[in-house]
């Protein structure tokens, strides 16, 4: 009796526990978390199936004792209080709507995907989260460039800090930094902050924004140091239809582009903006009424508001995907969203995400072009991102099907190429788009309960854990009390 009594309180004290601690994890049922007056996160009403791994979602300021983020503060994030134009926007941006707030949205999926555990001992994975580091570094960089308000924070050495913190953890000097999860997302980091969230002489798995992040940059060896993931986008069309909207434009794209020639300045831009500039000039000449291609600066003057961009995005059937700076940007997953078929142009090539995930073959066009008058052949002008070698660099991340990759001989065959596509050709990528476009996208689609996308993300972090164990890297957690009680 005493024996049944005390197997009884321990059940009922891990069913009370359990239920406190999905409250605690905003797995509640019919659970309503609003993120803004646009995105709201609307649960099935149901308790997540359990995932088969488990991940501690590291906060630095909890766990290390580092500075915190208060995002109401205009120090943190200047651009939730007002409008600043930050990417385009016409309107306050909230820090979770940013383009590279991938940290915060990583934590949201693990949680909603029933991942998350509140016991750092007996977790399979550690995500660190530096989603406040990240936000901070933005609002910092507005301020000093464009506002001229200087402080002396420094939030690239907090996630310094915190990685060199970690390194001493038993965690990571047993699993050599494989059983965490970091994410280097931006590709504009210094490389000493990049070199400290992903050392190559460690294994974390690394969520990436491009290859370039990665410490081996073969397309053969990315399934095995990480994810590329697509950056956060506001684009949601409630259940959009590529194939019912009225498309009248054939190929549309806004970006910044290199000036146009002879500018003595144009070494000083990278390969994919002077490949913007080239095939922007090259689209012109046609003078045709139905290709909306143009330069245009998110943040410059005169810029095309963002909302402006979607909707001529929606009513375009091709949407040009170039590489800039770098070789990611948010431009895919907002043509995809939209519903307009991505085109892919290069060498250099933009970053293609979750390739082996999302049937890009299918819902996108790739076009390779053979004379590439868009680098700096002297290396001793322009840039690293300018030179020859970056049209190696910035490979194709994916291995498409024979017949998959058009060929032109140059720019000015693009728009003709598209155009010769039969229109059952299109109807086919579209319909694909239909199926693959929300694997993209954080937020659930609509109708549904969880993010596509995140659905991906946590099986791939789940497998990525089990092939540790397999390995013997994660050891055996101890059985719980109560279930040896229930054994017995």
């Amino acid at each position: 009796m005493q024996r049944s009594l005390q197997i009884l309180l321990l059940v009922a004290g891990f069913v009370l526990t359990s239920l406190v601690g999905l409250a605690g994890q905003r797995i509640w049922p019919n659970r309503l978390v609003s993120l803004s007056s646009r995105s709201m996160i609307i649960s099935s009403g149901q308790v997540a199936e359990q995932a088969s791994c488990s991940i501690y979602v590291l906060d630095p300021a909890r766990d290390l004792g580092m500075p915190a983020c208060n995002y109401a503060d205009s120090a943190i994030w200047p651009h939730a209080l007002k409008k600043t134009g930050l990417l385009g926007g016409s309107e306050p941006l909230q820090h979770w709507e940013y383009q590279q707030a991938v940290h915060f949205w990583l934590e949201q999926v693990i949680i909603d995907n029933n991942a998350q555990t509140d016991r750092l001992a007996s977790a399979d994975l550690i995500y660190v989260n530096m989603h406040c580091y990240e936000i901070w570094r933005a609002g910092k960089w507005w301020q000093v460039f464009k506002e001229g308000v200087k402080d002396g924070v420094d939030p690239e050495l907090y996630r310094q800090q915190t990685m060199n913190a970690l390194r001493s953890w038993p965690q990571w000097r047993q699993s050599n930094g494989s059983r965490f999860v970091v994410a280097p997302y931006n590709p504009a980091l210094p490389r000493s902050t990049l070199d400290a969230l992903r050392p190559c002489s460690s294994s974390p798995f690394v969520i990436a924004s491009e290859h370039t992040l990665f410490c081996e940059q073969k397309l053969e060896a990315h399934a095995q140091q990480g994810l590329l993931l697509p950056y956060v986008t506001d684009t949601h069309q409630e259940g959009f239809d590529p194939l019912a909207a009225t498309r009248d434009t054939l190929l549309f794209y806004r970006g910044g582009c290199a000036p146009p020639p002879p500018s003595p300045n144009s070494g000083r831009f990278a390969s994919g903006k002077l490949l913007r500039r080239a095939l922007v000039d090259a689209a012109q000449t046609s003078n045709a009424t139905d290709v909306d291609v143009r330069c245009g600066c998110d943040i410059c003057p005169g810029a095309l508001p963002h909302s402006q961009v979607l909707a001529r995005m929606r009513a375009s059937r091709y949407c040009l995907v170039l590489a800039g700076d770098k070789a990611s940007s948010r431009r895919g997953t907002e043509a995809a969203l939209s519903g307009c078929v991505p085109v892919f142009v290069g060498p250099p090539w933009h970053t293609v995400a979750l390739a082996d995930d999302i049937d890009h073959a299918a819902s996108s066009v790739f076009i390779t072009v053979r004379r590439v008058t868009w680098v700096v052949a002297n290396a001793s002008q322009g840039r690293p991102e300018s030179h020859p070698k970056v049209l190696a660099d910035w490979y194709l991340d994916t291995e498409l099907p024979p017949g998959a990759m058009l060929h032109v001989d140059t720019l000015d065959e693009v728009v003709d190429a598209l155009r010769a596509l039969p229109p059952k050709v299109l109807a086919a990528k579209q319909a694909a788009l239909a199926r693959e476009a929300y694997k993209q996208y954080w937020l659930p689609a609509p109708g549904e309960a969880k993010s596509r996308l995140g659905e991906i993300v946590v099986k791939k972090l789940c497998d990525h854990a089990q092939a540790l164990k397999d390995r013997g890297i994660i050891p055996p957690h101890p059985t719980p009390l109560w279930r040896k009680l229930l054994a017995e």
